[in-house]
């Protein structure tokens, strides 16, 4: 079956994912390209927004994951576009499939450590942080 400019049904060879030059990228995945950096960088902007208001608000723990989230967003957009240039302008070995791959699995882990830090450490911190404020109201 071919999507996109690719047979899906090679994609879980090796040969495929190793391929040194893939050739041109369709329209379509072009644009799908464009628009997961356009998603990418917006989320960026929106994480950096967010992590300023928070420091106004004093709220430092939620603002570090904040601040984790904006330097996510901006590496793996800054990544893919680079990606992307060299996938565009077909550049032997810079453009190959593998960079994509390397990159997703890459993004994945670094996911899965800022999705641990949402779901485990920060409510430690904030269970700490409440527990000194408590143990604070004594010792004034």
């Amino acid at each position: 079956m071919i999507f996109l400019g690719i047979d899906w049904g090679k994609i879980f060879s090796v040969p495929f994912w190793l391929e040194v030059n893939p050739g041109e990228l369709s329209d379509r995945f072009e644009k799908i390209f464009l628009i997961v950096l356009f998603f990418c960088y917006a989320f960026y902007g929106l994480s950096k927004l967010l992590n300023r208001n928070l420091k106004i608000k004093h709220e430092f723990i939620r603002a570090k994951f904040w601040q984790k989230a904006a330097n996510y967003f901006l590496t793996v957009a800054i990544a893919f576009t680079f990606i992307f240039f060299f996938r565009y302008e077909a550049i032997p070995v810079l453009g190959g499939r593998f960079w994509i791959f390397l990159w997703l699995v890459m993004d994945f882990i670094w996911l899965g450590y800022l999705l641990k830090y949402y779901f485990i450490d920060m409510p430690k911190y904030l269970a700490e942080l409440e527990n000194k404020k408590k143990l604070g109201k004594y010792l004034k």
